[in-house]
């Protein structure tokens, strides 16, 4: 026999040997999982996935318990892009603590058929709880019903685990899952961007108690609130020099009221004071609950719905994709949580004069029953209001006759128009600013609270 000869059939013999073994390792690693679920030891690290074992288990068996993460006595490449995955969570506003990540990462490297079994469960219900958090939010009805009564979208716990399985890339998955909502990628932006400056250190320090400055006045505090200006967007970085409250801070300051939901005035009163102490922490924080907030509207409304932020105190209505107008809230209950359904008609009584009433229907209010009363919502200026939503509906010149005839009118629409009603705190537009709203009503700490964030 030929040298060459001899080196083939070595080379043969070794690569038999390798995948005889790696086969006798992948069958450990499965009467290891079968074991488990036989047992009642089978244990995902998951609520959401250990409530539906058995789908979890159905999954398994069809593979005859081949595991689904681990090959040849260590992790797939597969394994180790949701481990990746898991560990930067923090840019959606989540917490790699959600998803076991140490346990995980503990278990990565070992060769042991048992911990090989416990690291493919594990991460199967990482699989579970992160498709879930991206696609629902965290917080779901069950959890917090006061704040978040949207029914979620329909995925089950092995729909999670089968995706994941059949999937190539598990970034791809995960983004089919994410809200590709324009509003909430710009948020995740911003959520980068006030993480850089909280590392940067240079976000300054206001005392709310001060005195209050008029435009044009001198204070030692301007070259402060110049670098606050700055960082937040509302000054050029042009114009950081100089200590004086001239025309280019005023309008800063002017832009900084506006993104607060402040009265425009360009000088610093008190309300203005208090929002420039907020610490740049605080504000990372409100942008990570209003992420989750985000999360609850992980569906298409279409191109013509209407928004309201209670939070705000508008109402939003687009109508082919373009928001036509915005208009002051008057009767929605501050306690409303978020919730969606469809705005069915209109209520008119001249006896109410510039009033008119919006009829909703939504399974949320059909679960909290009460009164016809209760499934309403009132809005100000809600002639212009309800011109604009029965135009979405097609029945706009119906209900301009209506309003002309002066009688009370309830007008049915046959077309219902989709409804998103929410509390939002901070918001992202277009031009790139970054809006906060004051929490009224102590709702995000409710959620910063559930969302481990203190």
């Amino acid at each position: 026999m030929s040298r060459l000869s001899v080196a083939l059939s070595l080379t043969l013999l070794a690569s038999l040997w390798v995948a005889a073994h790696a086969a006798e390792d992948n069958a450990l690693v499965a009467e290891s999982l079968r074991a488990m679920f036989q047992s009642g030891a089978a244990d995902t690290g998951s609520a959401a996935a250990n409530a539906d074992l058995d789908a979890i288990r159905d999954i398994y068996v069809v593979r005859d318990f081949k595991p689904i993460w681990v090959r040849d006595a260590a992790p797939k490449t597969k394994a180790k892009a949701l481990l990746s995955e898991l560990k930067i969570s923090g840019v959606n506003g989540l917490s790699p603590d959600f998803y076991h990540v140490d346990d995980i990462e503990a278990l990565m490297g070992s060769t042991d058929p048992g911990d090989l079994a416990r690291l493919d469960m594990l991460l199967s219900g990482a699989v579970v709880d992160f498709g879930g958090d991206l696609a629902n939010g965290r917080i779901g009805p069950a959890l917090a019903p006061t704040e978040n009564a949207v029914d979620p979208l329909p995925m089950t716990p092995a729909d999670y685990v089968a995706g994941a399985e059949a999937a190539e890339n598990l970034r791809d998955f995960a983004g089919a899952l994410l809200n590709e909502d324009y509003r909430y990628v710009r948020l995740i932006a911003k959520l980068s961007e006030f993480d850089r400056i909280e590392a940067s250190g240079r976000w300054p320090v206001i005392d709310a108690d001060g005195a209050e400055i008029e435009a044009g006045s001198s204070d030692p505090r301007i070259n402060d609130m110049r670098t606050l200006l700055m960082l937040s967007g509302d000054l050029p970085l042009s114009d950081l020099g100089g200590g004086a409250f001239d025309g280019g801070m005023v309008a800063a300051v002017q832009s900084f009221q506006a993104r607060h939901g402040l009265e425009i005035t360009g000088d610093i009163d008190r309300a203005t004071l208090v929002e420039m102490a907020v610490p740049v922490s605080h504000r990372i924080r409100q942008i990570k609950v209003n992420l989750e907030r985000r999360r609850w509207q992980n569906r298409d409304l279409g191109p013509n719905h209407v928004y309201i932020n209670l939070a705000a105190g508008e109402v939003k209505v687009v109508q082919d994709g373009r928001s036509e107008t915005f208009v002051n809230v008057t009767g929605a209950p501050g306690s409303l949580p978020t919730f969606q359904g469809e705005i069915v008609g209109v209520d008119i009584d001249p006896a109410r004069p510039g009033t008119e009433v919006l009829n909703v229907n939504s399974s949320f209010i059909d679960r909290i029953g009460g009164e016809a009363g209760e499934r309403m919502v009132a809005v100000s200026d809600a002639g212009a209001l309800a011109k604009l939503v029965a135009k979405g509906t097609g029945e706009g010149d119906a209900l301009v006759s209506a309003l002309a005839a002066g009688k009370p009118t309830t007008m049915a629409f046959e077309k219902p128009l989709p409804l998103f009603v929410t509390f939002v705190t901070a918001w992202a537009n277009r031009d790139g600013t970054v809006h906060f709203r004051r929490d009224t009503q102590g709702r995000d700490a409710r959620i910063a609270e559930l969302l481990q964030l203190d």
